[in-house]
């Protein structure tokens, strides 16, 4: 996934739930030649860690037919907030994962 373009991705929708929040995709031109060799499959293994967030939180990533479809929050407490995180880092967790992450301040 490391070879995937991020550039190609814009959030399209936001669907929260109390507990979590369902992020969707649109795709630009181009996204094509960045396909992943893989069809529905949900990723797992990404926390998330934030000052609005009492505990923290788990993501997993959901790619349909080989390009990214949703991305999938939530809450390990059970209350996660109804706007988007305005401070988070995002870091790979999962069994030999290269422990990557992604902080925004």
């Amino acid at each position: 996934m490391a070879k995937y373009k991020i550039e190609y991705l814009t959030e399209e929708s936001f669907e929260y739930t109390g507990v979590g929040v369902f992020v969707s995709f649109k795709h630009s031109i181009g996204i094509e030649q960045h396909k992943l060799a893989i069809d529905n499959v949900l990723i797992n293994g990404l926390e998330i860690e934030s000052t609005s967030l009492e505990v923290g939180a788990e993501a997993s990533v959901s790619v349909n037919k080989g390009l990214i479809d949703y991305l999938e929050i939530w809450s390990y407490s059970g209350e996660y907030p109804t706007q988007e995180l305005a401070d988070y880092t995002l870091r790979q967790s999962w069994t030999n994962g290269q422990g990557r992450e992604i902080i925004v301040k």
